[in-house]
């Protein structure tokens, strides 16, 4: 387990340095081959070929950490409507449009996530900008409707 969770931070940095995000990562072994799972995103956009670079990139590390040769890696983007869970999320999509669910309301509220503090956001929605704390997040996701912005 402490080994699993060394080798996600070394791809993690290894990913970094090529500007991708490391969202999620897991290690699963079943009758002898390992398989790798990831899930990356790159603020310019996350396609076929960040896929690709990223794998290449977990492989390498597999193969130097592990002292394994043909393991199974399977990168993903994050997807359009992805929920924001992890810190590594909401630091990942700083920047970028979301949507939010406020404990005690049904409603979305559209906007972007202009910052992030430790225990709060900076969200910029019609009403302008506003302090949110993180406790008071029901649910967040991000805003699809605003792809390209």
């Amino acid at each position: 387990m402490a080994d699993d969770k060394e080798l996600e931070s070394q791809v993690e940095e290894l990913l970094g340095k090529a500007g991708l995000h490391l969202l999620e990562f897991s290690l699963s072994k079943h009758r002898g081959s390992l398989t790798a799972k990831a899930v990356i995103y790159s603020p310019s956009g996350t396609g076929t070929d960040e896929c690709v670079r990223a794998s290449r990139l977990i492989l390498s590390q597999i193969q130097v950490s592990r002292d394994v040769q043909n393991p199974s890696i399977e990168v993903s983007s994050p997807g359009i409507d992805r929920i924001l869970r992890s810190e590594k999320d909401w630091k990942a999509f700083t920047g970028s449009y979301i949507k939010l669910i406020i404990k005690d309301s049904e409603e979305w509220v559209s906007g972007k996530l202009a910052s992030l503090g430790e225990d709060f956001i900076v969200f910029e929605g019609r009403e302008g900008p506003a302090t949110i704390q993180r406790s008071s997040i029901a649910k967040a996701r991000l805003d699809s409707t605003h792809k390209g912005e």
